[in-house]
């Protein structure tokens, strides 16, 4: 599929950004500076997405077995800050294989959404008080209505989507006056991501819309959201280790995990 406009700002004009190490070709915006995925394919995040993967490193993984590996290194403090708060009704949107929800107190109402329930089984049979449903987004406004969720969660997704700010304003209807929006993403702004260019790690397939923080920021902006705390994961990650910091020497092989490489924006709607 060929992009026509820019994901962030609709307008027509672009150039080359770079080829990754998938060979998908990204542009960057002449207006905006907004960095995408100018032809790609339409993803299939079927069974084979939730189980064994073969990673920019080129290891075989197992995702179905790395649960405690993800909660310790993956979430940042998103866990943490959540079972910190008196509890409510949470979202979480992309919610995987669960692992997230599952490590949200039982104070919780938990409400689990993925794009298709191929990953249900696993969460039903492991996990206990998690609410799943499948669909496109619509899904949870037409069964919840807006202003219903105190959490909502969207980790690494919306640089799947083609379409961010429509995504966007439909979480923000879903937030409670004074609930909190989480949005993990990749940073297109990261040292690893300037460095490396088309080895960034985490460009490649289904990766189609690449944010900086001032692009994420605007985001949340234009949606009449504050901003209230950023967090790049990494130092308390089982990922800073001496391999990966001398692999930054060597920017003609895949970046490694780094500070930077994600972030994640809380934010609350302005009042």
């Amino acid at each position: 599929v060929m992009t026509e406009n820019c994901p962030f700002c609709g307008l027509t004009k672009f150039k080359d950004y770079c080829i990754d190490w998938q060979g998908n070709n990204y542009s960057k915006c002449i207006d905006c500076n907004f960095v995408f995925q100018n032809v790609y394919e339409v993803y299939d995040y079927s069974k084979n997405y939730w189980g064994n993967i073969i990673d920019p490193d080129g290891i075989k993984r197992d995702l179905t077995r790395e649960r405690d590996f993800k909660i310790n290194n993956w979430y940042g403090g998103i866990i943490n800050f959540v079972n910190a708060m008196p509890g409510g009704r949470i979202l979480d949107v992309g919610c995987g294989l669960g692992y997230l929800l599952s490590a949200i107190d039982k104070g919780w109402e938990k409400i689990g959404f993925d794009v298709t329930d191929d990953s249900f089984d696993f969460i039903n049979e492991r996990f206990s008080g998690i609410s799943l449903f499948s669909g496109p987004i619509d899904t949870i406004s037409k069964k919840f209505g807006g202003n219903s969720f105190d959490v909502i969660v969207c980790y690494h997704v919306i640089e799947h989507l083609r379409n961010p700010a429509h995504f966007f304003k439909i979480l923000v209807n879903l937030l409670s006056t004074k609930g909190v929006l989480i949005i993990g993403t990749p940073n297109i702004k990261s040292f690893c991501a300037r460095w490396f260019k088309g080895n960034y790690r985490l460009l490649g397939n289904g990766h189609i819309c690449m944010f900086s923080p001032a692009h994420l920021k605007k985001l949340f902006e234009e949606n009449n959201m504050q901003v209230t705390k950023k967090e790049y994961p990494f130092f308390y990650t089982s990922y800073f280790t001496v391999k990966n910091l001398l692999r930054l020497i060597n920017y003609n092989k895949v970046s490694p995990p780094f500070y930077g490489n994600a972030m994640t924006f809380y934010g609350l709607k302005k009042i």
